[in-house]
């Protein structure tokens, strides 16, 4: 267990829990880190060769990592993931808002998975099953954003690594509950920066076109998304792009502009809404 600089009773309550199981071992970052930074210290602390990290919003229903760990070892591969995520609203897992389900049950996940339009549901950018191995080959969760959990997905295809989807299995997610993490970066307007990093961390796959792209995207304009227009675009990657995974791709050599967070409900978000209704109303969309 590792605390990331509360600043509330859960160290304390944290080393109860330590007293009470012994096979608990607790660490403590000296300050705040973030979601990427705890993961990577909890998993290059534990001594295991299978890695599943679950957020506190979800539910695993009983047997779930048995089943994922027998079929990964049947696999030989590097990781697997769910066959279907049940989002339930609050704390009745009976009160089911919508299902997703992975697509390929046969083949690897492939890399297209991640860019699917609209963020539809891609089965690597939920926490998964990896071994240990796959990690330390990434070099672990991004520190530099809060898309962690997206960011392991990409770093995990580009680096050549494979996945499976494992039939049968679930992930149960709450939401209208709190505020999840990705809701708290889309509000506080991080959303756009998030993926600006992911994509340029691996810049090497996309074409010059696309990389200008990104480069020039008003990531401060959070009624934009990046990740969707990006999908949009046509012949986004390089011809040769699959040749490229599991190769390094050096970092990006461009001048650094400082991040400007634009947050949904300030002034300036204000500025940012109503112009976007009124380019709705202009267009006529929906």
């Amino acid at each position: 267990m590792v605390d990331d600089a509360s600043t509330d009773k859960t160290w304390t309550l944290m080393q109860e829990l330590a007293k009470k199981y012994p096979n608990v071992s607790l660490f403590q970052h000296d300050k705040n880190r973030g979601g990427g930074a705890t993961r990577n210290t909890a998993i290059a602390k534990s001594t295991g060769d299978l890695i599943f990290c679950l957020d506190s919003d979800d539910i695993l229903p009983k047997g779930t990592l048995e089943k994922m760990a027998k079929f990964l070892l049947e696999k030989k591969c590097d990781g697997v993931t769910i066959h279907r995520s049940i989002k339930f609203s609050d704390e009745d897992i009976q009160d089911i808002d919508r299902i997703e389900t992975a697509g390929n049950l046969k083949e690897p996940i492939s890399f297209y998975s991640l860019l699917s339009e609209n963020e539809k549901f891609c089965p690597l950018l939920v926490n998964f099953m990896y071994t240990k191995r796959a990690f330390e080959k990434i070099g672990g969760y991004p520190t530099r954003h809060g898309f962690d959990t997206q960011g392991f997905a990409w770093r995990f295809l580009c680096a050549g690594l494979s996945a499976f989807v494992c039939p049968e299995t679930e992930y149960l997610h709450r939401i209208n509950f709190t505020e999840s993490y990705y809701l708290r970066e889309y509000n506080n307007g991080k959303a756009n920066y998030n993926w600006r990093d992911i994509f340029l961390e691996h810049h090497c796959l996309f074409n010059d076109k696309t990389r200008n792209f990104i480069i020039s995207f008003d990531c401060r304009d959070f009624t934009r998304s990046l990740f969707n227009e990006l999908t949009k675009l046509d012949k986004i990657m390089i011809p040769d792009f699959k040749n490229t995974l599991g190769k390094n791709c050096p970092p990006l050599n461009i001048e650094s502009i400082p991040n400007i967070y634009i947050k949904r409900k300030s002034l300036k978000g204000l500025y940012f809404r109503i112009k976007y209704r009124l380019k709705k109303a202009f267009l006529g969309l929906t």
